[in-house]
């Protein structure tokens, strides 16, 4: 399928209505493996920068790739973080050369053998790999009958492109990672009926209905906050749940093979 994400309006969408949690990802990441400070990070699938802004405050220099170039057009510029245009299964570095990689709600999208293999390549003996994504829950504090607006109507008519799995541990391990670890909480955003529009709108599943001409991405707008008008109260403003995953694993020395233990075990 097209790439849902590569074209400037997509990418304004994104950098506009996508909440900041990756600092908080990284610290739980950080709670389930020693992290400490990194000569070189490598953030893959940056998309608009906001991934590569987190692994900054870890790394004294970041190279942030992504396979779209008008996500790199609308990346945040920092002192620390150089861009380049890069899939995650073709990575432009050289063996061994980074202290940490990071995948913030991009992984999804990945080849995921090839990509774990070049995440393997590029990395240290020694050091974490992060893979991270947020997700909607779908529901609005206080009003169940959204959750029935978005499944059964919206989602109906603007379904999700089809994505690969979220993370693969025993693919992960075959790819020469161990001491895998998860974790997951939840966070609450207050959005305004305009802001949780503008959050659908910079979804795969709205990319790719406007990106085919379905749709127009003001009409898409108007559609939704029409439709969502009855589940706001007097102050226009719902506490939205989102849900946040984690997992690190940590690059296995070359040439032998640590066991990751097992529950129980």
């Amino acid at each position: 399928m097209r790439n849902p994400f590569d074209s400037d309006s997509a990418a304004c969408r994104y950098t506009g209505a996508r909440p900041y949690y990756h600092r908080s990802a990284l610290d739980l990441a950080r709670a389930q493996q020693e992290i400490g400070p990194a000569k070189l990070a490598l953030d893959v699938g940056c998309g608009t920068g906001l991934s590569a802004r987190a692994a900054s405050d870890l790394a004294a220099r970041v190279v942030a790739v992504d396979v779209s170039a008008a996500m790199l057009r609308a990346a945040q510029r920092h002192a620390r973080v150089g861009y380049l245009a890069a899939a995650a299964e073709r990575i432009p570095l050289r063996d061994a050369v980074a202290d940490l990689a990071t995948v913030g709600g991009a992984f999804h999208w990945f080849d995921q053998p090839s990509a774990l293999a070049e995440l393997a390549r590029v990395l240290r003996d020694g050091a974490t790999l992060v893979v991270y994504s947020d997700f909607f829950h779908g529901e609005l504090a206080g009003q169940p009958a959204f959750a029935s607006w978005l499944t059964g109507s919206y989602l109906t008519r603007y379904p999700s492109p089809i994505r690969h799995a979220q993370f693969d541990p025993d693919a992960a391990q075959a790819a020469g990672f161990g001491r895998i670890s998860f974790g997951e909480r939840e966070h609450a955003v207050p959005l305004s009926q305009v802001g949780l529009a503008d959050y659908l709108l910079s979804q795969s599943n709205a990319g790719a209905a406007i990106d085919s001409g379905r749709i127009s991405a003001e009409k898409l707008r108007s559609q939704i906050v029409t439709e969502t008008a009855g589940f706001f109260g007097p102050d226009g403003i719902a506490e939205v749940t989102f849900g946040m995953r984690v997992w690190t694993a940590v690059r296995r020395g070359r040439g032998r093979r640590v066991r990751t233990p097992h529950p129980g075990s």
